[in-house]
């Protein structure tokens, strides 16, 4: 299938914010060049959190399994590159090979919400894909949808050719492999549909669905993978910052407590708890092959995973002497968890997050939340007594019952009482509130139950901050998007219109405040859908999405109509060692030293040049990890790695002299640890040298010049940068008090016009890096007159943003002063 040219890539990508995000060419990715059957996995929304999604990372592994099966990876884009890429008539392609979507023979998405819906439409739409599946042909891609959106899965039938209903491990296999042999058959496209619906738990709505009147033809039942939890032992670590950044290591499935709000509790049923054996085997080689610091253990309620104690005492001696620390984000923080919380807080002492969603105790019991609010007291004056800073508590509004009581005034006298123990503690302690209001969701108790209006939502919510000190921070789900997502969940075929002409009108983002467009969504709905609030009614009898069988409708059925007898958890079970615990954390401690500093010198070349410094870091901390290095640790609240790099090179800059300084605590030798930096760094950035030095002057300290080499494809270009230096005239900077006037003199130290056969400090490579139309200059830093070198260029020059591409810049080397003359820094 043909490739987009890079250098149309290239076009695109030295234009945008963060290119980073579209270059692909991560560690771990599986790249296969010939295949016979290429598909696309989105989760779709930006690369930051599709990036974080743990489902898309299990099915791009699934998929990549099969032989003659190529799974990439696509994700929505934000509106810079959605502009761009139909300046340039680009369509939007996958990372892996830069394939047009529409070159594709298979794209499926992940809905794990129902925001998500217009981005689909978006990367069909840049893809090159008609939206409405009714207008494919053969020559489309099958486009193909499952995650827990889908439960129901009618608000986007007029879009999606096939749901997926369940847990996807194996259901992925088949499908691929239905594919593989309808495409080797040349079987047409409804015949291949037809197959797909006899998959268990695959719906599609062209031989499912009539129309919203006479609803579906048959049922759907939920698929359920009752095999071992599946993790890529390789994931894909991407080399920009993500939402979340560590090994994720699921332990349970399901969910035991059924609160009657969670859709996820109640849709991944049946609870399923996984021997820690499979685990211990796999998460030291995860740590290796990704370099992350942090490993966090996914499940919906973690205290009521009865082997956590065992997994924790085997695991945990370690990774705290390693310096990697754990995260347990659905611990439920009580008397029985506060000790675990304590000796996971050695490396790193995290955020307490209390989920308590109600205040008012009947809501509470109503919903099946089990929590006392005298024990939320009483282990909030413990845990500030006891050194911890931060706090975060959740909270529901709109929850049924919730007309019946005064919510906003019970969530205030809540939070004044842990105020008031936060202050006793006698530090500065923070306390964060997220307040989020009800959605009724599908296949849960609550899916029959009245979503509270917008304003209902706004005046509890403004009562509340209004009331509470400033020094209590208040955060809030915007009501309107659940407004919205209310309207998704709950509604039927006739809202594919509306989504349809809101993302022509230019809603996409939806989940981003920033993007979110609720006039159009308004205008859209009252428009062609005036009855819309009826989604957001109580109701009775049958639902829209009835035909989709989760295979516990008497569970729901009868947890409707039922209040909590009261909690019947055992709460977590077994000791910690402490003493290995402690051992494990004297060890670390070891880290603390200094033996000896080492310089690495790196290059950034090719598409590295697009990863932003900050992030560029990281990727030197993963590696070093990765190979575990005997880098020293900082100490305090945070404990970092004691590394420390020069002058930033700006983004989209090659650079032959990116160094780096690593305090160890013990003894390595120089070159291995450059070979073996070399063997788990992403393309294009290479260790070119590492060297003891001595002094402790800091790299940025001792740096006062910088060589760079340009390279301008366009001649006249060239001659009007070459006119502006030789003018002698002043150049202009611009600072927070406006524009500053800088002498030539002082912004530029030397330039000059490069033959084309000189060689400029580039033998490690042993490449020409000079070409015609080049320029060497040396620019100062660290002063108040020093100039970005990209910026300084593009102004002289007059380069116009089309032109932009067309401009090689390489940063060569960098220099401190001795008296008269520079030594280049090694």
């Amino acid at each position: 299938m043909p490739a987009i040219p890079r250098e149309d890539i290239e076009r695109l990508l030295c234009t945008l914010q963060r290119p980073a995000r579209y270059i692909g060419g991560e560690p771990n990715q599986i790249v296969k060049k010939s295949a016979f059957l290429r598909m696309a996995i989105s989760y779709p929304d930006l690369y930051e959190v599709g990036m974080s999604n743990q489902g898309i990372m299990l099915l791009y592994e699934r998929a990549n399994s099969i032989d003659e099966v190529a799974c990439e990876r696509v994700f929505a884009v934000p509106e810079d590159c959605e502009q761009r890429l139909r300046e340039l008539q680009l369509p939007l392609y996958s990372l892996e090979t830069f394939t047009p979507l529409s070159e594709l023979d298979c794209i499926g998405f992940n809905l794990s919400h129902e925001l998500l819906y217009t981005n689909v439409l978006q990367i069909l739409d840049l893809g090159g894909v008609p939206l409405l599946r009714r207008e494919r042909d053969e020559r489309h891609p099958i486009v193909i949808a499952g995650g827990e959106a889908v439960s129901n899965p009618l608000p986007m039938i007029d879009f999606i050719d096939a749901f997926f209903i369940g847990e996807g491990e194996d259901g992925i296999v088949e499908i691929l492999r239905l594919l593989m042999e309808g495409k080797r058959s040349s079987s047409e496209r409804g015949k291949i549909l037809d197959d797909l619906s006899a998959l268990e738990g695959v719906f599609v709505p062209s031989l499912d669905y009539e129309d919203s009147h006479s609803g579906a033809t048959r049922k759907i039942q939920k698929r359920v993978y009752r095999g071992q939890p599946v993790f890529p032992l390789k994931p894909i670590v991407s080399n920009i910052r993500i939402a979340h950044e560590r090994v994720v290591v699921e332990v349970t499935r399901g969910c035991g407590n059924l609160c009657k709000f969670c859709h996820a509790g109640y849709f991944n049923l049946p609870y399923r708890s996984y021997d820690p054996g499979y685990f211990t085997e796999r998460v030291l080689t995860l740590l290796r092959n990704t370099g992350y610091d942090e490993i966090s253990l996914s499940s919906l309620s973690l205290s009521d995973y009865r082997y956590l104690v065992p997994l924790l005492n085997v695991l945990l001696p370690d990774l705290i002497a390693r310096g990697v620390s754990m995260s347990l984000p659905s611990l439920r923080v009580d008397r029985d968890t506060i000790h675990i919380l304590e000796h996971l807080s050695d490396i790193r002492k995290s955020t307490l997050t209390f989920a308590v969603e109600s205040a008012c105790e009947d809501i509470r019991r109503s919903a099946n939340k089990h929590l006392a609010v005298d024990d939320l007291i009483e282990i909030t004056e413990y845990v500030f007594k006891n050194g911890w800073r931060s706090i975060k508590l959740y909270f529901m509004i709109g929850l049924p019952g919730c007309q019946e009581h005064d919510e906003a005034n019970a969530i205030i006298d809540l939070l004044k009482e842990v105020y008031r123990v936060a202050r006793g503690a006698r530090r500065r302690v923070e306390i964060n509130v997220t307040i989020s209001p009800f959605v009724p969701k599908p296949h849960t108790p609550f899916q029959w139950e009245q979503q509270m209006g917008r304003e209902y939502h706004e005046d509890v919510i403004q009562h509340i901050k209004q009331s509470l000190p400033r020094a209590i921070s208040i955060k809030n789900h915007d009501v309107r998007m659940s407004e919205l997502e209310g309207v998704f969940s709950r509604g039927d075929s006739a809202l594919g219109e509306v989504i349809l002409e809101s993302y022509r009108a230019g809603c996409r983002l939806d989940s981003w405040r920033e993007y979110f467009r609720y006039d159009i969504w308004m205008n859209s709905l009252n428009r062609l859908l005036p009855e819309w609030r009826s989604a957001l009614a109580s109701r009775e009898g049958g639902l829209p999405w009835d035909f989709i069988e989760s295979g516990y409708e008497k569970l729901i059925r009868f947890k409707r109509d039922h209040f909590a007898a009261g909690s019947s958890r055992k709460g977590v079970r077994g000791d910690l060692d402490i003493i290995s615990l402690k051992n494990a954390f004297e060890n670390f401690k070891q880290k603390y030293t200094h033996y000896r500093r080492i310089r690495v010198q790196l290059a950034k070349r090719g598409s590295s040049r697009y990863i932003p410094h900050i992030d560029f870091m990281e990727i030197i901390k993963r590696g070093l990890r990765m190979i575990d290095a005997p880098v020293a640790y900082t100490q305090g609240y945070t404990k970092r790695m004691r590394i420390a790099m020069g002058y930033p090179v700006p983004l989209g800059i090659e650079s032959l002299s990116e160094l780096c300084d690593l305090e160890l605590h013990d003894s390595a030798d120089p070159e291995q640890m450059r070979d073996s930096l070399n063997g788990v760094l992403p393309p294009g950035i290479t260790v070119i040298s590492a060297r003891f030095c001595e002094g402790k002057e800091s790299l940025m300290g001792i740096t006062d010049a910088v060589d760079f080499l340009v390279s301008i494809a366009k001649e006249h270009y060239l001659n009007a940068l070459l006119a502006h230096l030789r003018s002698g005239n002043p150049l202009e900077k611009r600072t927070k008090g406006g524009l500053k006037s800088i002498p030539l003199e002082d912004a530029i130290m030397e330039y000059r016009v490069v033959a084309d056969t000189e060689k400029l400090y580039c033998d490690t490579f042993h490449e020409e890096r000079a070409a015609a139309n080049a320029l060497y200059l040396r620019l100062p830093v660290g002063t108040e007159d020093s100039l970005r070198v990209d910026e300084m260029i593009v102004t002289l020059a007059g380069i116009d943003r089309d032109d932009l591409c067309d401009i090689g810049i390489v940063k060569l080397a960098q220099y401190r002063a001795d008296g008269e003359g520079f030594i280049r820094i090694k």
